[in-house]
């Protein structure tokens, strides 16, 4: 059995240079809670906005599910973690996986008795899957710690990737991806040749961009000086 796994933040581009301009608008803490999954965004897309600076947005994810063929009967599973991708109705009888994903999620800190999202590989390595992780072309593997188990670590070369898939999971990793960035996930998911399995509740998040954008033309001055004393980031202009 042959799993395909693809978590969203592959398609969301973050600098890998600490010296670039706008790194420090990126160092964000990034942990599976109600609050960076939501609330946390807002100071993120302020950081942006103050500045005159686009929001950055998914990239790369248009046609991707063309590059795949599926066995008759493949279904697609999806949620927000990719802790899930561990899922009893995922993981069964699976021999290979086979991961896009901008993290090897194959462990970087003590494992704990239930997979998480930064070490659901382990378990599958522990039923003797074959693991194989596909980097994004921005993605720098320098910055991640070797994985604790055996995997194969290449940067996608794009394509179409050879033999069939008889399982997919997709997942939007929320704490990792802005709500900014929901429509092109859905959109993602939408484009999926296959039947399409929910494993917890998704739907996209409510952020209201224009209430942020009329916080920074009516508070401009106060967000910038607050911003300052906070350390965020490069001072203002």
């Amino acid at each position: 059995m042959r799993l395909l796994v693809v978590d969203f933040d592959s398609f969301f581009p973050l600098p890998q240079d600490p010296h670039h301009p706008q790194a420090p608008l990126y160092a964000w803490a990034q942990f599976e809670t109600p609050y960076y999954l939501l609330e946390a965004w807002e100071e993120r897309a302020l950081a942006f906005l103050l500045r005159g600076l686009p929001l950055p947005q998914a990239r790369g994810w248009e046609g991707f599910w063309r590059r795949f063929a599926f066995v008759e009967g493949a279904v697609l599973y999806y949620a927000d973690s990719n802790a899930l991708a561990f899922h009893p109705r995922v993981r069964e009888g699976v021999r290979e996986v086979v991961l896009f994903d901008a993290h090897h999620d194959a462990g970087y800190r003590p494992l704990g008795e239930e997979p998480a999202c930064d070490d659901w590989m382990v378990f599958y390595a522990r039923q003797g899957a074959r693991l194989r992780v596909f980097y994004p072309p921005w993605r720098d593997p320098a910055l991640e710690p070797e994985p604790q188990v055996p995997v194969e670590r290449v940067f996608d070369p794009g394509g179409a990737v050879p033999g069939l898939f008889h399982r997919a999971f997709l997942c939007r990793s929320g704490a990792f991806v802005p709500p900014w960035a929901d429509p092109a996930f859905f959109a993602l998911l939408e484009e999926a040749p296959l039947p399409k399995v929910a494993l917890e509740p998704l739907a996209p998040r409510p952020l209201d961009l224009e209430a942020l954008r009329r916080r920074v033309r009516e508070e401009g001055f106060a967000l910038r000086f607050l911003e300052r004393l906070r350390g965020g980031g490069r001072p203002l202009p």
